[in-house]
């Protein structure tokens, strides 16, 4: 009589339980993300591209900042005048609502009371940024997240959640 060789159905479920304990552990050491994260993530990246997409058009882009939107926002010249337009970028959303359940702040400046106003960040040709700390709390104070400029790339990001 040969003997068989292999394993048994017993042996196959114990090994899986061990690999499904082990990575139920890594993934609950892995933390999750608030709102107020995923969307200062977002507003970083559109810091990023204003900035680059001035220093690439070599015109003046600027982010005007209210309590519930913001807004990209380019310099246009007609007849003589100079006036804040949207910034148009195809693909890529230059403006937006912040969620209902976030307080939004921006310090040395002030939010402005529409997107219609003048933007208070800009990015200018030679790649420097406005100065600024943008602060994207959550209703409950649990997670607090910042942009931060400090004149110039990159921007960095701080997250106290």
């Amino acid at each position: 009589m040969t003997k068989q060789r292999g394993f048994t159905l017993l042996e196959i479920i114990l090994a899986l339980v061990i690999f499904a304990s082990c990575a139920m552990m890594v993934v609950s050491t892995i933390p999750s993300r608030s709102g107020a994260d995923i969307f200062g993530q977002q507003l970083k990246a559109l810091v990023e591209y204003g900035s680059d997409r001035a220093v690439m058009d070599g015109n003046i882009v600027g982010l005007t900042i209210a309590p519930e939107q913001y807004q990209l926002v380019t310099v246009e010249e007609k007849d003589g005048k100079r006036r804040w337009v949207p910034l148009t970028a195809g693909r890529i959303t230059t403006h937006g609502a912040f969620p209902e359940a976030m307080h939004v702040s921006l310090s040395p400046q002030r939010l402005a009371a529409t997107v219609d106003c003048e933007p208070q960040i800009l990015f200018l040709p030679d790649g420097e940024i406005s100065r600024f700390t943008l602060a994207l709390q959550s209703d409950d104070k649990q997670h607090i997240f910042r942009v931060v400029s400090q004149g110039a790339s990159p921007v960095t990001v701080e997250n106290n959640g």
